[in-house]
């Protein structure tokens, strides 16, 4: 038994390590800079490889199950690794953006939906009793690498620009997680996969769960990320001068960190359609202390802005537990990558919404109040699933 706990502890742990490294494509802003020095580049058309990145993401997460159920632990991660490695060799030599929206668009994002998307739901099945935990930790560690990254790259980048940087983090990547792909040879770790012989096909109730789980996710990781994307705006807009703002924002990291730690461990022990209830509802909280007319009280808005980083961090550790709550282990990855990509809309919607809204109005509250509506439009989504609903879904 303790051996079998060592292989566990041992698959979650190699899990978490490759979400880090590929967390780090969270980091893409410090690239932008060198970037705009391309010919015919300018802001908007550098920002879009990162929202080629994201949309590759999150097609690779929606479509990944078929790759799980067909491949090892070690071949998934090891394809993941080279793919992520090659995507961002190439990004360090790409001349033009065309170039780096396959290298770092496609290739690298679409190996990063199937890294993270994977780690997720083997560190799941590795520990059907504590899979909240286990699954919270990989969420977090990507939010780890996201934030740790910067610095690193920041580093590099000041001595020899972006292709160091890009070259470095190759290295890095296909170390990780090559390594951790004979890890999991080693633990010998085994993906469960939905029987062939299963009807893939949902009843009417169920796909009702789903779409309102999307709804949901979709909803909450939206009004997160509206006030995320713009942390440090709303921190001056509040009135705080410039090293205020970037401690707030810091927070804001910090808590997305601690939030996905620590809701796993809440996941295993309450029930995860509360928690999908009360997250946005503290999330509406967050937003009502930044919508206070109070300026320059640094307290409060740093108190706003890391409640909102928290439950953002916390949702999207705790929805693919529910899902496999809900819809069972085995049946999990497909309908929770369909669930997914309600992220990938929020990523491309939801910080670009918050800026418009800014400019035109010169103020961050129109945006604030459309997330707080968009919270509760999460509460209501998964209230509307009745815990008949959730617990028929399992069975």
């Amino acid at each position: 038994m303790a051996m079998n706990n060592l292989y566990r502890n041992l698959t979650i742990a190699a899990c978490s390590v490759v979400s880090a490294v590929l967390g780090t494509i969270h980091a893409f802003s410090v690239f932008i800079p060198q970037w705009e020095g391309l010919p015919g580049a300018d802001r908007a058309g550098v920002s879009l490889i990162y929202s080629v990145a994201l949309v590759s993401l999150t097609v690779a997460v929606l479509f990944g199950y078929r790759l799980y159920e067909r491949f090892s632990p070690f071949a998934i991660f090891s394809i993941a690794g080279v793919m992520a490695t090659v995507g961002l060799l190439l990004s360090a030599s790409a001349s033009s953006l065309v170039l780096l929206y396959i290298t770092y668009g496609l290739i690298f994002g679409g190996a990063n939906g199937l890294g993270y998307g994977y780690a997720l739901q083997l560190s799941g099945q590795a520990a059907p009793k504590d899979r909240g935990l286990a699954m919270g930790l990989v969420t977090a560690f990507y939010a780890v690498g996201a934030t740790a990254a910067p610095l690193l790259f920041s580093f590099l980048i000041d001595r020899d620009g972006n292709a160091l940087a890009l070259q470095v983090m190759s290295a890095i990547v296909l170390v990780v997680s090559l390594s951790a792909a004979f890890l999991l040879r080693w633990t010998q770790a085994r993906y469960q996969s939905e029987p062939l012989t299963a009807s893939r096909s949902l009843l009417p109730s169920l796909k009702r769960v789903r779409l309102l789980m999307w709804l949901g996710y979709g909803g909450a990781v939206t009004a997160g990320l509206m006030i995320i994307g713009h942390a440090y705006g709303v921190a001056t807009w509040k009135g705080l001068d410039a090293r205020a703002a970037t401690w707030a924002t810091t927070v804001v990291v910090f808590g997305n960190m601690l939030g996905g730690f620590s809701a796993g461990c809440f996941a295993d022990r309450l029930s995860s359609r509360s928690l999908l209830c009360w997250l946005p509802l503290f999330t509406s909280l967050g937003l009502g202390f930044l919508l206070l007319p109070l300026q320059q009280i640094n307290l409060i808005v740093v108190i706003g802005l890391g409640l909102v980083g928290y439950c953002y961090g916390a949702l999207i550790a705790v929805y693919p537990v529910a899902v496999a709550d809900v819809f069972g282990t085995t049946v999990a990855p497909r309908i929770y990558g369909q669930i997914f990509t309600a992220w990938g809309l929020a990523g491309l919607l939801g910080p670009w919404l918050s800026g418009w809204l800014f400019d035109r109005s010169g103020s961050y509250s129109l945006a604030l109040v459309l997330a707080m509506l968009l919270s509760f439009v999460s509460i209501m989504a998964i209230r509307s699933c009745s815990s008949a609903s959730f617990n028929d879904a399992v069975g």
